[in-house]
């Protein structure tokens, strides 16, 4: 079974490429059909959790700690920038590729824009308080909403 090779391409791809793999891309590196794909894809999310696929589609929307689309949370090193899927998993980011940079975001009550800088694997500017209206131990009972 191909699944763990296809996770890793899938977190490979999000490092190199900035963005998810689409689906033509996943298929054609690892020679599948799109039912195969589908599976597997499948698989990867229900038996792993290791991605969650928008509601209703193949495609990817999550590996955690990257988002394939847009959020609140970016995340940016250097010329390169990926998308948290919240504020804990935009610093994810930054530790798992061992990169100094920062993770830009608004505060939800006044929309002030606020930066948080990581460098040397440490939080060098980190202003306001990091809320979780979820606790941790629920975030995967609907991590859409988390």
């Amino acid at each position: 079974m191909l699944d763990p090779q296809i996770r890793l391409w899938i977190y490979q791809h999000f490092v190199d490429a900035c963005r998810a793999p689409s689906l033509i891309e996943i298929a054609t590196h690892f020679g599948l059909t799109p039912d195969q794909l589908e599976q597997a894809l499948y698989r990867l999310e229900t038996e792993a959790d290791a991605l969650v696929l928008i509601p209703g589609s193949r495609y990817i929307w999550m590996a955690e700690p990257f988002s394939a689309v847009p959020t609140s949370f970016l995340v940016r090193s250097g010329s390169r920038q990926w998308w948290g899927i919240c504020i804990w998993d935009g610093l994810a980011i930054l530790a798992l590729l061992g990169l100094d940079g920062t993770v830009s975001t608004a505060c939800p009550f006044s929309g002030r824009p606020l930066v948080v800088t990581l460098a040397n694997r440490a939080l060098v500017d980190a202003p306001g308080v990091v809320h979780f209206a979820v606790p941790a131990r629920d975030w995967w009972r609907d991590i859409g909403f988390t």
